[in-house]
């Protein structure tokens, strides 16, 4: 039996509140599947194709892990920026 005890550090403890996380971010993360391969592509730039679903979600769990245990001010600021760097409002 496996205990994913790093998934509490998540919002959610789900994928999905992960990724939503990052794109809050300014990744702009889209998974998608063509031909047999899957692609994380953050924006315009593909992170990784692969044919295992094990290793998308591998990459996308470190990824928001990293982001959801910085420090809140730490987060707060690199939403902030990310905001502003899309043209958004703060």
């Amino acid at each position: 039996m496996q205990e994913l005890k790093w998934l509490e550090a998540l919002p959610n403890q789900s994928l999905d509140a992960g990724i939503k996380l990052l794109n809050e971010c300014g990744w702009n993360l889209k998974v998608r599947e063509v031909k047999g391969s899957l692609f994380v592509n953050a924006g315009h730039i593909a992170l990784l194709k692969t044919s295992s679903r094990e290793a998308v979600e591998s990459l996308l769990y470190g990824m928001a892990i990293a982001y959801s245990t910085l420090p809140k001010s730490a987060l707060t600021e690199v939403r902030r920026f990310a905001k502003e760097s899309m043209g958004e409002s703060k």
